[in-house]
């Protein structure tokens, strides 16, 4: 496997943290005193989860959960710090390892459930990560070699999010393509939050489609891949009638090579999946926010690297660019094709 294979990760729809809530005896820990509800007020009962898609060319993608913070400003954090998850035969562990990879698409692992909350405001929601050995936090290659993955001061600090009274659920997507970042100099995987929301289930769409196998490899030079059905993905941009010039390939702030002025950087980005039984292709972005965006497929996309601008051709075939329109709780479907449309 190349550097730059490790570099670029497609986004996926990971796993996710379920957090159903109803009180502090569901088997976590949390700092429950009657600060947390803010005094009184209506109370909101979450599910959290995380999501992700599938990246080229790792088998596993591990991460070693130690806590959950949920911040409110002027009131105590709720810390929830030991887990009861049956899925995993887990009962009161303090803390819990799951392959991110296990989890994709729409699927979610449940790790809380019955935790009240006040409603309101929560300025940040914190997932601390044990890192420093592939005991703990780490990537599996296809030749089974584990890498360690480390984080940042140990923790993935994301937006808050706004409770209302009632049940809500909440998917913490992990799109890898952007977040996981493979650094060459100490031959370690860095997890980041770029690529990493919050989105609430109820208001967040979903999409999915085929693709024409035949895409992958009938034009130049995608045409000369020694595997045809490596370096496919799909990527997704906020905002109609974009100029396909101005498509990119995943790159940050970061990027040691120079950025074009109008170039537009994707929101999100999947990899191919083939259904075993029909041995169709297709593709999944899990959870996404309502909206208008661009979905453009490239053939070409072994050599994106996670931080720098690359340059690649996108759409590639050209014609492979489409415009939808995402209404809140959608489950919108979008194939492609020679000739299709959305």
């Amino acid at each position: 496997m190349n550097i730059a294979t490790k570099l670029l990760l497609p986004a996926l729809t990971l796993l996710a943290f379920a957090l159903p809530l109803g009180g502090c005896s569901c088997g976590f820990d949390c700092n429950s005193s009657d600060d947390n509800n803010g005094g009184g007020g209506n109370l909101a009962r979450l599910t959290l989860g995380l999501s992700d898609s599938l990246p080229e060319d790792l088998k596993q993608v591990m991460i070693e959960v130690n806590s959950i913070t949920l911040r409110r400003s002027g009131v105590e954090d709720v810390v929830i710090s030991t887990f009861t998850i049956p899925e995993l035969d887990l009962v009161d562990a303090s803390s819990f390892q799951v392959n991110l990879l296990d989890y994709q698409g729409v699927k979610q692992l449940p790790v809380i459930e019955g935790l009240e909350l006040a409603a309101g405001s929560y300025s940040e929601v914190s997932i601390a990560i044990l890192t420093g050995s592939v005991n703990r936090s780490y990537v599996q290659l296809e030749d089974d070699t584990l890498r360690p993955i480390s984080v940042t001061g140990g923790v993935l600090s994301l937006p808050g999010i706004e409770l209302a009274s009632g049940a809500q659920t909440f998917t913490v997507e992990f799109g890898l393509a952007q977040a996981l970042q493979y650094q060459d100099g100490n031959d370690t995987y860095l997890l980041t939050r770029t690529g990493v929301r919050i989105e609430n289930n109820t208001s967040a769409a979903r999409l999915s489609g085929t693709v024409q196998n035949s895409l992958f490899d009938t034009v130049s030079p995608c045409s000369q891949k020694p595997d045809p059905e490596k370096g496919n993905r799909v990527y997704l941009y906020s905002g109609l009638n974009l100029l396909r010039e101005n498509l990119a390939d995943v790159f940050t702030p970061q990027s040691t090579t120079s950025i074009p002025e109008n170039a537009v950087a994707p929101f999100a980005v999947a990899s191919m999946a083939e259904d075993s039984l029909t041995g169709n292709w297709s593709y999944s972005f899990g959870f996404i926010p309502a909206g208008s965006y661009t979905i453009a497929f490239s053939c070409n996309t072994a050599a994106d690297n996670a931080v720098n601008y690359d340059g690649l051709a996108i759409p590639l075939p050209i014609g492979q660019k489409y415009d939808i329109t995402l209404s809140e709780g959608e489950n919108g479907s979008c194939n492609l094709a020679e000739g299709a449309s959305c």
